[in-house]
């Protein structure tokens, strides 16, 4: 039985077998759902940044790209090791959620030709170029987007 501490040690502490196997890192994907046509095209929504020699001393865009690439991948531990409703992966779903609704709202595909009511989906997924397969690992029901309130 998992608890919150033996968690949260997890964590904090590497796994210290050598010969661990090797996973591919799950990737956050979502999607416009527009009301009037079909879905749209499923994109990325962590993006890591370029690398500069000066982003040894100061990266915040490679840090957040990083924060947000390992909450997608402890998400994906949580599915794989804890069931689905247990309460650690419910916190990750919901910080998921919140992560894809604001990659979405930053997305350029959204900006220029999302209308007004428009829904959005997301997904996690394996994507393995060596044998092109993606496997599904979870599918959100459609979720309607909030609109952003008006700088004044």
């Amino acid at each position: 039985m998992t608890t919150p501490a033996s968690t949260l040690l997890r964590q904090l502490f590497p796994s210290w077998e050598f010969f661990d196997v090797a996973r591919l890192p799950p990737t956050l994907q979502l999607r416009r759902l527009s009301l009037q046509g079909g879905p749209g095209y499923w994109l990325g929504a962590v993006h890591p940044s370029p690398r500069r020699w000066w982003h040894l001393l100061y990266n915040p865009a490679g840090t957040q790209s990083l924060a947000a690439q390992t909450l997608v991948e402890r998400w994906y531990t949580e599915l794989v090791e804890l069931e689905a409703l247990a309460p650690a992966c419910r916190e990750s779903l919901a910080l998921v959620t919140a992560l894809a609704e604001s990659a979405l709202s930053e997305s350029v595909v959204t900006k220029v030709d999302a209308a007004e009511g428009d829904d959005w989906q997301f997904r996690l997924v394996i994507i393995d170029d060596d044998e092109g397969t993606t496997e599904v690992v979870y599918e959100s029901d459609r979720i309607p987007r909030v609109s952003a309130p008006t700088a004044r």
